[in-house]
Formats: structure tokens, C-alpha cells, sequence
């Protein structure tokens, strides 16, 4: 038996809003379909047992998610083996495609329960970067600061619009560089940027379309730092459909995981 915890899934509330128009408890009606219907795609035994609503001790953190897709619901429960009980203890959207880059970390940061982290690193042309690791309950433990990992890079938009600014020096247009810069407000991982759009996948969801893009963030030389963008329909102006070619700027909540050979 599952018990429900919405104060602990509002934590996300920002980033479910980046996907889905809907109201908050039509989200977290979204959610317990996912536990009702996904699998366990991890098990992991908690250090210490920790209390849960019902009463019950937890001593292992579930995740169940989808089992493929690039767009995914990924929810963390405590669960308590012998008696299969359990309650959410978070749950945020995850962007399982998502392009790989090598970052070396400067710091790793997680939450009071441990299960969710940030991880702070540069990139091989020397980007510094910040973001979310959605599969960080499974990998945190493991991450040694200094080493290189490959991450794969996406980010959910909060806001995109087309970029009209040009400047035009004699026979040549001029297009700022693109430009991934902390956000004014937020967490480490939201990020304000300007970027160019290299491919544009639609994807239906039932709420609307919502766009994967290839966008570059950040060059240096030949060397560019490409994440995959996930930009839903209400995010965008109105009438407005990213193509290649368009210089985009917004906010975003960027995400890496691990690579695993």
C-alpha cells in the first residue's frame, strides 16, 4: 500500500509546470498513474531506516519510472521490503535522451534524504555547469570529485522565444554567441541562455506537442557544448515552432546523468 506525500512532489512543482499546463493536482494524479503502471528500474538499501507515514520503517529507496522513452516520470519511494509498504518521496520528469559529454566535478552536492543531488563540474572546453542528476539515488555515492564522467546533458524550458536580435557590420550579420549563464532566481541548475537550434523533434503528449531540440549552449573553437532541450507547447508563443537555423533564448532547468558502459 502506497501512502501519498504531495508536499514532498510540489518540491518539483516547476519543473512539472515546464511540461504540463495542468492545474497541481491534476499533475499529481499524473504521477500516481506512473506507480500504478511503471516498473522498478532500481532498488537501493537505505544506511538507516527511515519512518514513513503509516507507521512502517523504510530501509530501501525504489525508483520506478518508464521503461523507455526519451521523456520519462520518475518517482522515488520509500518502500519497506517485507511488507511492500511504502510513500513517495519525490518525484520529477526526466529526460532520458539526452547527448553525452565528458564533465569533470568540482563539487557534489545532495538533499537532506539523500536520494536527489546536484553535481558541479566543467565540461572538456571548460564550461562550468550545474545540474540536477536524476539518477543520482544510484550514482552519488560513487562520484569522486576531480574525475571525469560522461554525463548526458538535456534541460526542460521554462520559457523560450525566438532570438531577433542581429547585428550587421557592413556585408556580414553578426549573431550573439550562444550563452548559458546562471539564472537571476532559482536553483543552481536554472540557467538563462541563448542558443542556436540544430535538429527539432516533435513528440505528442496528451496535454499537446511538446519539441526536442539539439541546441548549442556554449563554444569554444570547434568545440561546443550541445544539450537536448525540451520545450512544451505552452512554454512557447504563441504560434511559434522552433526550426533549425533559429537563434532561441529563455530559461531552462538543466539535467545530466551518468553514462554506464
Amino acid at each position: 500500500m502506497m501512502e501519498k506525500t504531495g508536499a514532498v512532489i510540489d518540491a518539483h512543482a516547476t519543473h512539472w509546470a515546464s511540461l504540463y499546463p495542468d492545474a497541481p493536482d491534476a499533475i499529481r494524479a499524473r504521477i500516481k498513474s506512473v506507480v500504478a503502471n511503471s516498473t522498478i528500474i532500481a532498488q537501493v538499501e537505505l544506511p538507516e531506516a527511515q519512518a514513513m507515514p503509516n507507521g512502517a520503517s523504510a530501509d530501501t529507496l525504489t525508483a520506478m519510472a518508464e521503461g523507455e522513452g526519451d521523456l520519462r516520470h520518475m518517482v522515488l519511494l520509500l518502500t519497506e521490503r517485507k511488507s511492500a509498504s511504502g510513500c513517495v518521496l519525490s518525484a520529477f520528469p526526466f529526460a532520458a535522451g539526452a547527448i553525452a559529454h565528458p564533465v569533470t566535478i568540482d563539487h557534489v552536492a545532495s538533499t537532506g534524504s539523500g536520494a536527489e543531488g546536484q553535481i558541479r563540474g566543467r565540461t572538456e572546453n571548460g564550461a562550468e555547469i550545474s545540474f540536477f542528476d536524476p539518477l543520482f539515488f544510484k550514482n552519488g555515492s560513487d562520484y569522486q570529485v576531480g574525475e571525469s564522467y560522461q554525463f548526458a546533458l538535456s534541460a526542460f524550458a521554462y520559457s523560450l522565444r525566438p532570438f531577433g536580435l542581429k547585428v550587421v557590420q557592413g556585408d556580414d550579420t553578426i549573431v550573439p554567441v550562444d550563452v548559458l549563464r546562471p539564472a537571476r532566481t532559482g536553483a543552481s541548475d536554472d540557467y538563462e541562455f541563448r542558443a542556436t537550434v540544430q535538429h527539432v523533434y516533435p513528440m505528442q503528449l496528451d496535454t499537446g506537442t511538446v519539441y526536442r531540440m539539439r541546441v548549442t549552449v556554449a563554444r569554444s573553437g570547434q568545440s561546443m557544448v550541445d544539450v537536448a532541450l525540451y520545450a512544451a507547447e505552452h512554454v512557447l508563443p504563441a504560434g511559434y515552432r522552433p526550426k533549425p537555423g533559429d537563434e532561441i533564448s529563455g530559461r531552462l532547468w538543466l539535467q545530466g546523468y551518468l553514462v554506464e558502459d
